[in-house]
């Protein structure tokens, strides 16, 4: 994080957005994300910066998070490990794709519907409402 400008940190709620970008709010090891790269080439994480993803790919032996100058590689792997939290160093900081983030601007954020299944009792199709 040494790496920032005063520039990229001066926007209100610049540093949160940053921080959350580099969390993965599930419980990834350094072995169980580079076994996910070397099984499916590239892995879309999903953060706590909502509705971005970050892509990981296996390189040079290790997993190398981003693409392109803004890329970063796993280089201290499970600093901190307890079963629930994994902690992993990168070599550097990760911004979103400015693709992904226009797209965002002009469509807003992406919801996702997900509905009950329905229960087949006897002849009677039931709709679980709750």
């Amino acid at each position: 994080m040494a790496k920032l400008t005063t520039d990229q940190l001066s926007e209100p709620g610049a540093p949160e957005q940053i921080i959350y970008y580099h969390i993965i709010p599930e419980y990834q090891t350094e072995e169980s994300m580079y076994n996910a790269v070397r099984r499916f080439g590239k892995v879309r994480y999903d953060t706590l910066r909502l509705p971005h993803k970050v892509v990981a790919q296996e390189a040079d032996g290790s997993v190398k998070f981003g693409q392109g100058d803004g890329s970063a590689y796993l280089f201290d792997p499970d600093i901190y490990t307890d079963g629930r939290i994994s902690v992993q160093g990168i070599d550097g900081v990760l911004f979103p794709p400015e693709e992904e983030t226009k797209i965002e601007k002009k469509t807003g954020p992406l919801v996702k519907v997900v509905s009950k299944p329905r229960r087949v009792v006897g002849k009677v199709s039931v709709q679980n409402h709750g």
